[in-house]
């Protein structure tokens, strides 16, 4: 075929990890080169977020069960001697009937989540950004005041020890005391400050953690993405905007601007990934081209054809005819 369009950068990444031919060849550009030059692109964090975009699509996806599922063969197994169970009977059924489909459903997402296996880095790494950006302080007003008063109990005791250090006497019992005392009290507050960065982070991995499910699957759960309502008791849409999702087909983002400037912070890191993996990719190409003598069409060209330019007629020794290849 002549039409000769080149493939975007994520299908030829697709295609390399799924490939079971990773032979490197000289006179082509094969699988094996692209997750060589996917692993020289310096954007790692935009290569981790691009594998677990790629885990995501190739992974079947977990089968949630409804509670009855798991409610009717128990109501038939109550019932199977003919005696009617009380209003209840019926309702303790149903909350076990609600146990199991939530165990169920915890067991099926975790086996799902254990075949993603860029996941935990892309979820470290936005926690990390999330910790730059200072999201992981909690808004809660007490909490807040409660830290801000301890920093500031903290700052005045360390001062007043360092003030106790600078004036004690050299080479004294009263020096040796106050340096103790100096060690162990920043000792202390260095202990609550990894106390409350540890629970910044956690916070920060409790958010990025939902941000990175939206991220992965952003269509809307009441009309699967076509942005329409469906009309009741059929499968037909009636021109009206969904309402859960205001017609935009994609559910909403959790943690409102927190979780856009962090998601839109993941799409900057693809696209760096991309532009970094497909110069070296495509510039390769371009430089194999240009050594064979590939002419390249023009940007804006319909279909994009490759085309050689014709070979010269050599000229015979004989009789000087033209004599074509």
């Amino acid at each position: 075929m002549l039409n000769d369009e080149k493939r975007g950068i994520e299908e030829i990444y697709t295609s390399a990890m799924n490939s079971s031919d990773l032979r490197v060849e000289a006179d082509r550009t094969g699988d094996a080169d692209v997750i060589i030059v996917a692993g020289w692109t310096q954007a790692r964090i935009g290569g981790a977020m691009l594998r677990l975009h790629t885990e995501y699509d190739s992974t079947e996806k977990p089968r949630m069960a409804e509670v009855e599922y798991f409610y009717e063969p128990m109501l038939r197994t109550a019932e199977a001697n003919g005696r009617k169970l009380t209003k209840e009977e019926r309702k303790n059924l149903k909350r076990r009937a609600h146990e199991k489909k939530h165990e169920f459903n915890i067991q099926q997402l975790s086996l799902f989540l254990e075949r993603l296996k860029a996941l935990p880095d892309v979820r470290q790494q936005a926690a990390v950004q999330m910790m730059k950006w200072g999201m992981g302080q909690s808004q809660d007003p007490i909490t807040r005041s409660e830290r801000t008063e301890v920093r500031e109990h903290d700052a005045e005791m360390l001062k007043r020890l360092r003030e106790v250090v600078a004036t004690a006497p050299a080479e004294s019992a009263a020096l040796e005391a106050a340096n103790a005392d100096l060690v162990a009290a920043v000792a202390e507050v260095d202990e609550r400050r990894r106390a409350e960065g540890q629970e910044d982070f956690d916070r920060c991995s409790e958010k990025a953690s939902s941000i990175v499910r939206w991220w992965l699957h952003q269509i809307c759960p009441v009309c699967g993405g076509t942005k329409l309502q469906v009309a009741e008791g059929t499968n037909r849409h009636n021109g009206k905007a969904c309402g859960g999702c205001e017609g935009t087909g994609k559910s909403e983002i959790p943690h409102q601007h927190e979780g856009r400037r962090v998601a839109n912070w993941m799409d900057q890191c693809i696209e760096r990934y991309r532009a970094s993996l497909g110069q070296r990719v495509y510039g390769r190409q371009i430089v194999e081209d240009a050594r064979a003598g590939v002419v390249q069409a023009p940007f804006e060209s319909v279909p994009r054809i490759r085309l050689r330019p014709p070979r010269a007629p050599a000229m015979t020794e004989e009789n000087g005819d033209h004599e074509d290849f």
